[in-house]
Formats: C-alpha cells, structure tokens, sequence
C-alpha cells in the first residue's frame, strides 16, 4: 500500500508547473596582468597553473622521500646496532702473542701436564718472518695495512660500489674483496664465513676493536700470517713453505714470497695441486711483483731479478705438519678438548684459534681428575695380569684385549678419573672410554626398563611376569620364517624359569623378563624417553624389542654410561660430566668457571628402590663375589649391573660406591670381524671394576648410599612366585621359602588382603606320576602309605606350547594340574585312605586360555 502511495504522490508532482527562476548575475572579473600592467594571456595561465600543480607534487615527493630517508636511516642504525651488540667478544688481550706455557692441574693443585705453543702447531714469530713475504702479503692483500685503524674505508665503499655494479650488470668475475688484513684476521679467527651483511658489520667491528683495543700490527701480522688458509688443509705460512717449496719459509726467495701471497684470494685455483693452477700461481706472483714495485716495496732491480727466476713448485700437503712431542693422559686429552670447544664459544672464535689460545695464552687449568683414582686406573690398565692372552681367534686377528673405565663422582658429575685402553698410552691414541661406543647388553636394562617402569608405577620390584618360551619374532618378515619361528628372546642360561618378579628378573638379569616388561608394562615410547634423559642416544628404529638386551642401532660409550648410572646413586639427578672447574688468564684472572649441567630424572623413592636391587645383584646376583672391601675388610655398599652382548662380543659393569660410580667395558677392537670373547674372559670387565674400585676404596670407611630411607616408602614380605603377599604356604615350597622382603613406592605395595594364591597344599599319590613326572593327586582308593601331602603351585596362566618343540619351564615340576588323579588305584585295588578334601586351600580356576601369541613390537 505505501508503495502505491508513493507512485501517486511521484506523478501529481510532476504535473505541477515549475516556477519560474531568475537569470543568474554572471560577474566579471578583471583581466589579470603581470607586472608591466599587461594583461596575461590564457595560455600564459594555464601554464602557470600547471607549474603551480607540478612543484606541489614535486615538493609532497621531496617531503616523502626526506621521511622514507629518515626511517630506512632509522632502520638500518637499529639494524647495525643490533647486530653490533650482538657480536662476540673478541678481545685483543686474548690474542696478543704472548707464547706462555699453559699449565693444567689436579683437583689437588698437582702439576697434570704443561702445554707449550711450540707443540700446537708450526708457528713462526714476526722477527722470523722475511720482510719480502710481509710486503707481498700487504701489497696484494692491504696496502695501506700501516696507516688504516683496522678497516680501510675507502678501499671498502670502493669495493662495494664495484661488486654492486658487477651484481647488477650480472658480470660475477669482477666482484671486489674490500677486507683488510685485520678484517681477514677476524674472519680466521671466528671461523665465520656467512656472506652476510651481519657478518660484514660484525667483521668491520670486530676490527676496528682490536685496533683500538691496543694488537699492535705486528700481532696482527704475526697471527694472520700463522693462521692464513693456504689451500687443502694447509694453514700458515710455514705449513705452506714445507709444502709448495719444501723449505722453510725464511728461505723463501722474493718470487716464491710473491707466489705463497699469491694463493690467499683463490687457494682452489692458485694452490699448485695441479699443472694448471701452478700456471696460474706464477702469472699471479709475477702480477703480484708488480704490485710491489709500483707500492715502492720493491727495487726495480729486484722486481727484475724476481721476474726471471724460475719458479719450482711441488706439492706435497703432508709436509710441515706438527708432531706433538710430549704425549699427554687419556685424561688430559679430554681436558684440552673440553676447554678448547668452551673457549671456542665463550670468546666467539674457531676451534682452531681457541686451541692457540689454549697452547700460547699461559693458562691455568684446574681439573676434577682425583690423583688416587687415577693412579689406581693406570695400575690396573698396565697390568698384564688383567688382560690375559686366551682368545685364540684374537690371535688369529692379531689383537689383543682391550677395555676402557671411567670413574665420575655420582654427587656432581666430576669425571675423576678414565683410562682408554690396555698398556701404557703412546701418542695421540684412540680413547675407548669416549670415543668408543659399543652395545651395553643387559647394563642398559635398569635405565631402559626398570627405572622408567618404577618410576611411572607401571611396574613394582613384585610385579609378575611368566618367564615362558617366547616367539616375539613371528611378525618380523625382514627374517627367514624358520628364524621367526624360533624362541625369542632367550635368557643367557638358554633355560626359561616360570613365574619371576620383577625383582628377580633384574638381579639375575632375565631377558625374557625385560622383554616382557618393555613390551606389556613398560612400553617403547616411555623407556627411550626415560634413557634419552640420561644422555644416551636413541634412533627411530629402535622401537624393537631387542633393546631390552642392548640391541641398539646406536651405541653407548663408558663416558655415557657412567654417568647415567650415577641417577641410581645420588637422588635421582643426571649430571652432565665435566673435566674442569675453571680456567684462569695469565695473570690469575678467572676466564671461566664450569656450572655443571643437572637435571631430575627420578624420584628419590625410585633412586633407591633401583639402588637396593643393584646391590642385591652384587650380594647374590650375575655379579655376587665382586663388591667392595676397604684394606680393614669392611664392606663398602656396592651396587651394580652386568651387560652381556649379542654372541660375547662386549662385556660391561657399571656400578657404583657411596663414593663414585664406575663404568667398565672389556671386549676387542673388531679391526676386521667382530671377536667373540672365549669363556675365562667372561668375567673380566668385573674384575677390573673390582681391582679398580678396590684401590680406590683401600682407606675409605663404609657408608650408606642414603642417609635416611627415603619417605613414601614402604617394605613388605612377598612371595617370589606370585609378587603377592606371603602366607605360610609360601615357606613350604619344596625348593625352600619363597618369602622375600622388598620395598614399595607406598600406594603400589599389595594390599593387606591381596595374598598369594599360587601356593597351595594337596595330597598327592608317590605311586602315580604323569607324563613329565610329577606325582598327582591322591584318589580315595589310594592306599595311606602312597598318600603325601605337599605344597605345589598353579599358574594363574596356565602355560600351553605355542609349538610341539616348546621347552616347558623350570617351575613347571612344581606345578600340579588340578584335574589329574591318580589312575594306579581303583575299587579293585586294596581299600585306600577316606579324603574329606583335597585341597587345604582353593586356588582360582585355571584359564583354559594359552599364552597368548607374541607380537613383534616396532
């Protein structure tokens, strides 16, 4: 409706007549002149108009560029700035040439060892330097290197300007080097060759710095000279002269110093590993004689004489290299390796100019290394009487017995002491206790699956896991199917023993049991966690089950492992190891101080839950007979675990004191094949743990791992068969008391009514047995002397072969089948004995279930 009305309301008003409008009053405005009194033509207007519009935008366009100016300067201050904070320290202090010897102590302020600059690397004072091979460097290198303060300004804007313009006329051979001799210092130093603008800017400060910082040119000179890449893996002048000449370079003659210049911009292509590049050599030297003629460095008659001699290159890398005269401890190798990769990036330098420092600074070196556990290592690694020659494949392969220990403070993580391999260290030499990594076997259990399992209360030191014959392969078709249908794993003792705890499993070290455990309880996901927070390494493949033996892609070194056992020792915590506590300057001045690295992996509850099964396997476990006596007899709390690998390649003990943990590993270095160790070496990793230990412990007094219980915890007496709690059937087991003490974590202990059902009492008939020579029970007719009462046990699984050829296991002569009576006497046979019952105590019902079938786990 309103929408009709509007329509009409619309056409009414277009009928009315529009009123009628005045003319509008054009007024005119007087024509304007320009200063004569004349008056200005129209396109004189225009054009003014047009002037008036274009320096308007041409101003508006000034204004912004002015701002967009101040803001990209804004940005690019705050960007330089940043980047300028952002640069490592490099003092000039630290690179003065001092050639003071470095000397490195004990953790009782004994001398260790004194490193002197000489055995480091070929170096060459600036006195030693011919002034002809200086002047070339400088000529084709920095030709104003004495008047610049560090960085040469005009040379680099001159520099940059070329190379933009070669960037941007995409002529790449024409890029321009602006560095200085300093700047070129700088980057050797660092080691940082990022093509960068933060590197540049960080470069150009770093030696502007040192200039003002008060290394003189000499030093400057001195150190570039010694430090300069000269091709292949030849660094110095000295290095260089012994390799391209086969002389030392103050008999470099002004061409050879011409040529030796000559390789720092293109050593690829400059250095005379070929007959091409010793071509192009010579044609640079004798550019580079030019240059030196025409800075004034040279004569003409010296630039004459030069030019017409004959330039011999050679080739011969290996020749200058550095031979360390001294020989150092296994220990001390690893100080200067620690102290070199902390020098490295605390002072933001190469490894290289940290291991000058190190070897030319005067250093002092205060390390954790204890003098009597030392000493005790050298003894017993020098001794024959440890490494005995009974291996005849070994003879075959010509090796010897090899083994590597370390001995860490569990409290800090302070290694205390290592040795690297058997007899007196010679040399530079491979060290086994670090640079070794061999599978730990069954050492790798209590970080792997114990500890993480107890720790989540996935498991208790009572959980019950079936030691029967297990086929974890059947789904692993990377294998034949007659290996997969193989049991596996198998225990060392190659027997299965039934119902086990998981303390038992641990203490005589059942495979089958940790494999159960890792697989069912415990899980992959959670034990390699646990094990990557101790150190030690994991790979993605590793999620088989025969990790649960030591089976790693990745292996394990004595370093790593003894500092991952010190977690069972000291409250749970995982110190990273340390070689050093601090270092001081020359001058006494502390330059760094070593913070240790710690962190929580297990609770104090677990620490000493694990703890008090490590010593059960020392007191009668795989390692009974090896703990430790001080020299009065007395008993020093041991506590440890035995590794075993796959065919006896490699033997472990790691264990622990109160006082130190240890790691020992015994084995062959496998040049050619792997060496399987023959039986009388067995045990010698043990042994030498011991012997160690034992000299280490001679004047120490027993103490306890922890000086309280810790709280939360709880102990109860179980049953070995049934992890329950015990009855008094549990004592008449016919191989003797299965009642046990263990400790809980309090919440995970059995319950006060949760006792063992395994055991019970039945009579049985001695005249009848079944097929595997168990007696069964008694029937009312069997007569009273036949009829005995004794105490059997019943699985709460009842155990069925996955294949006909299956071994039953040990327990199973204890075991009774319920259902099974004796078929000896009837009616017919002489009257028996009246039974009211059978059993003392009922039992639960048997599953009629098998086993169930393994998996292979990935």
């Amino acid at each position: 409706m309103k929408l009709i009305n509007s329509i009409s309301e619309l056409i009414k008003s277009k009928q009315k007549k529009p009123k009628r409008e005045k003319p509008l009053k054009i007024k005119k405005e007087k024509a304007k002149t320009d200063v004569t009194g004349k008056q200005k033509s129209p396109a004189l207007n225009a054009l003014s108009y047009c002037f008036k519009v274009l320096w308007g935008s041409v101003k508006l366009i000034l204004l912004l560029f002015i701002m967009v100016c101040f803001v990209g300067a804004g940005l690019v201050s705050g960007l330089v700035y940043g980047y300028i904070e952002t640069t490592p320290a490099l003092n000039a202090s630290d690179l003065q040439i001092k050639n003071y010897n470095t000397f490195i102590y004990d953790s009782e302020g004994n001398v260790l060892a004194e490193l002197k600059g000489s055995e480091n690397r070929v170096w060459i004072d600036y006195a030693e330097i011919p002034t002809n091979l200086i002047k070339a460097f400088i000529a084709v290198e920095d030709k104003r290197f004495w008047e610049h303060k560090g960085v040469d300004f005009r040379r680099f804007l001159y520099a940059t300007y070329i190379s933009a313009k070669s960037y941007l006329l995409k002529q790449g051979d024409d890029i321009q080097g602006g560095s200085t001799i300093t700047q070129q210092l700088v980057k050797n130093l660092t080691g940082n060759k990022d093509l960068t603008p933060k590197r540049k800017i960080q470069e150009v400060w770093q030696a502007l710095k040192l200039e003002r910082d008060g290394l003189s040119k000499e030093d400057i000179l001195t150190r570039y000279l010694n430090t300069v890449p000269l091709g292949s893996t030849i660094y110095g002048i000295e290095t260089a002269a012994q390799a391209y000449f086969g002389k030392n370079v103050r008999d470099l003659s002004l061409a050879e110093c011409a040529s030796l210049a000559g390789i720092t911009q293109y050593p690829s292509q400059y250095m005379p590993n070929t007959e091409e590049n010793k071509k192009k050599n010579i044609e640079r030297a004798h550019m580079i004689l030019g240059l030196m003629l025409e800075q004034n460095l040279i004569i003409q008659e010296e630039y004459d004489q030069a030019i017409q001699e004959e330039i011999k290159l050679i080739f011969n890398p290996g020749a200058g290299k550095v031979t360390k005269t001294s020989i150092q401890t296994y220990f001390v190798d690893e100080v200067i390796k620690s102290v070199k990769q902390d020098l490295s990036e605390y002072k933001g330098v190469s490894l290289q100019t940290a291991e000058d420092m190190l070897y030319n600074s005067g250093l002092r070196i205060y390390t954790t290394l204890v003098p009597k556990v030392q000493a005790a290592l050298d003894e017993v690694y020098t001794d024959k009487n440890y490494f005995p020659d009974v291996n005849e494949e070994a003879r075959l392969r010509e090796e010897i017995p090899q083994s590597a220990m370390v001995v860490i403070d569990p409290a800090t993580g302070a290694v205390c002491g290592l040795y690297g391999g058997f007899g007196e260290k010679k040399g530079s030499v491979f060290n086994r206790a670090t640079q070794m990594f061999r599978s730990p076997g069954s050492s790798i259990k209590p970080l792997l699956v114990y500890g993480p399992g107890i720790e989540e209360k996935l498991i208790t030191t009572a959980t019950l896991v079936d030691d029967v014959p297990q086929h974890m392969r059947l789904n692993d078709f990377s294998i034949p199917e007659k290996e997969r249908e193989q049991i596996y794993p198998q225990n060392v003792e190659r027997i299965n023993f039934g119902l086990t705890t998981v303390h038992v499993g641990l203490v005589h070290s059942r495979n089958v049991v940790s494999a159960l455990l890792l697989r069912d309880f415990v899980g992959f996901k959670t034990a390699l966690t646990f094990m990557e927070k101790v150190g030690l390494p994991r790979w993605e493949d590793d999620g088989i089950i025969s990790i649960s033996m030591g089976g790693f892609t990745n292996r394990m070194s004595p370093l790593q492992m003894a500092a991952a056992y010190s977690v069972f020792s000291y409250k749970g915590l995982y110190w990273e190891p340390y070689y050093y506590t601090r270092i001081e300057d020359y001058d006494g001045n502390v330059i760094l101080e070593k913070n240790p690295n710690w962190k929580k992996i297990y609770s104090e509850q677990t620490s000493f839950i694990i703890n008090e099964m490590l010593q059960d396997v020392v007191r009668y476990g795989t390692a009974k007979g090896y703990g430790i006596k001080n020299k009065n007899g007395e008993d020093i709390p041991t506590a440890g675990k035995t590794g075993t690998s796959d065919k006896y390649i490699d033997k472990w003990f790691c264990g622990s004191t109160p006082y130190y943990c240890a790691a020992t590993w015994f084995g062959y270095d496998n040049a050619r094949v792997p060496i399987s160790l023959s039986k009388p070496e067995y045990s010698n990793a043990l042994k030498i743990w011991n012997a160690v230990m034992t000299k280490i412990h001679e004047d120490l007094e027993p103490k306890p791992f922890f000086d309280t219980m810790p709280a939360n915890i709880v102990k109860r007496k179980v049953c070995l068969d049934s992890g329950k709690l015990a009855t008094n059937l549990c004592e008449q087991d016919p191989r003797g008391s299965r009642v046990t003490e263990l400790y809980f974590i309090d919440g995970t202990e059995p319950d006060y009514g949760d006792t063992c059902k395994v055991h019970y009492k039945a009579s049985v008939c001695s005249a009848c047995k079944d097929e595997f020579g168990r007696p069964v029970l008694a029937n009312e007719y069997c007569p009273a002397e036949t009829v005995t009462e004794r105490v059997f046990i019943r699985r709460p699984v009842e155990y069925k072969p996955l294949f006909p050829t299956d071994p039953y296991p040990e327990d199973w002569k204890y075991e009774i089948y319920e259902g099974e009576y004796c078929t000896v006497h009837d009616s017919y046979s002489t009257p028996g004995t009246d039974f009211s019952a059978t059993y003392q105590d009922e039992p639960p019902e048997p599953t009629e279930e098998p086993t169930p079938t393994p998996f292979y786990a990935y």
